[in-house]
């Protein structure tokens, strides 16, 4: 894809941020910027450093340079994002303690104000980039950007009201319980959250599954067995979000995952079963450092190296058409863009299957279910393809009238 030009479309890949999925979102950046089309678009990463700083250069392409912070961001360029339509990319923060004629990806910059970008790509997991807040700052800036936008982000980011909405709409859910940090005791007595909890209809037994209501990647998730371990779980998550959710634990259960790509009409990937390194629960040492983690002298592949069933021809044909089903009405009704993975719980002992979440940015963007897929979607395919997605709906936001002059105050 070229601009008016014929030149190639300049995209800025996005990611880090202040989150604790921060690495994570780093593995997925990359993975993308490998996998772009060249011959349509030239991409450039931005990073947004764990200080809410962001930089660009040559340099955050190599894998070595995140293992080498904070002192190798002094060989990036500092840049920023105002929230001004019309500037056309990313506004360039001169740094006096740099030699002149800084080379940004082999031109010198030192007399240019903006780098071009004509297109957004957040590749973000967690807080302050896949909740919605990145999502505001784009439209503030009115660019062309990818995936969901900012309400669908943020609906998608809460797992309390997510499953609220779409249990409103149908889709099943497991009861669950919000907590909210501000009911806690000055003196970090728990009795009263401990019974708000024990005391709802269906939580008046052990186990319970305890998790950050707006986080991801397995985050600050536990399991309580009795009075004890749910006081040590709500503290535990109270660490990572002032809010919490806790909801029954499935004592035989199986997660079943399924990917959505928006396009003409949703595409909607094969199923997969992941698996836990020990059985149980998934935990980030599962996604991220075991099975994810380093392979032959690799850096992590993030969730693309978890272990798991694709397309398991043993699973019930119903169960599976119904997980893909749920995924594309829970996509279409958050109004989710881009590519989303939607996560279930199956119980094996009814074989009833429960809305888990969705991941509005999900990790590797699930491209190793798209590439499982009939038809198979390349990688390079599905970047393509939430690329276009972009800016059709830039097109259409466009299209919309967003001022009518002034007239009350003239009267």
């Amino acid at each position: 894809m070229t601009n008016g030009s014929g030149k190639r479309k300049t995209v800025a890949v996005m990611f880090g941020g202040r989150s604790t999925e921060h690495e994570i979102s780093i593995i997925t950046a990359l993975q993308v910027l490998e996998a772009m089309d060249t011959v349509k678009y030239q991409a450039i990463p931005v990073y947004i450093a764990p200080s809410g700083r962001w930089y660009t250069g040559d340099p955050l392409w190599k894998r070595d340079f995140y293992k080498g912070m904070p002192g190798t961001l002094a060989d990036a360029q500092e840049v920023t994002l105002l929230p001004v339509p019309g500037i056309g990319g990313l506004t360039i923060i001169p740094n006096k303690s740099k030699k002149s004629g800084f080379a940004l990806f082999g031109k010198k910059e030192e007399s240019d104000e903006v780098i071009p970008v004509d297109i957004f790509f957040p590749a973000f997991h967690g807080s302050y980039g896949e909740d919605g807040c990145i999502q505001g700052l784009l439209e503030l800036a009115d660019v062309t950007y990818t995936g969901s936008d900012l309400l669908a982000s943020a609906i998608a980011m809460s797992k309390y009201h997510c499953k609220k909405f779409l249990e409103s709409h149908g889709i099943p859910v497991l009861p669950s319980v919000v907590l909210s940090r501000e009911n806690m005791s000055a003196g970090g007595d728990l009795t009263v959250l401990r019974n708000q909890v024990l005391s709802a209809e269906g939580f008046d037994k052990f186990p319970l599954f305890i998790k950050p209501a707006n986080l991801g990647s397995s985050i600050g998730i536990a399991k309580a067995t009795d009075n004890a371990s749910l006081d040590s779980a709500i503290l535990q998550a109270f660490k990572y979000d002032h809010q919490i959710i806790v909801e029954p634990c499935l004592d035989n259960k199986m997660e079943i995952n399924v990917s959505i790509m928006d396009d003409v009409e949703p595409k909607i990937s094969v199923v997969e079963i992941p698996v836990a390194e020990a059985g149980g629960e998934l935990t980030y040492e599962d996604k991220y450092i075991r099975a994810g983690g380093k392979k032959g002298g690799q850096l992590s592949q993030g969730m693309a190296g978890l272990s798991r069933v694709i397309d398991p021809t043993d699973l019930d044909p119903t169960i599976k058409s119904n997980a893909q089903q749920w995924a594309l009405r829970a996509f279409k009704l958050i109004g989710c863009g881009g590519v989303a993975r939607i996560d279930f719980m199956l119980d094996l002992n009814t074989n009833n299957l429960y809305f888990n979440e969705i991941n509005p940015l999900p990790g590797s963007l699930a491209f190793y279910l798209w590439s499982h897929s009939k038809p198979s979607v390349l990688f390079t395919d599905l970047i393509d393809t939430m690329l276009e997605r972009a800016m059709f709906t830039k097109q259409k936001k466009s299209a919309l009238v967003r001022e009518i002059g002034f007239q009350a105050l003239l009267k």
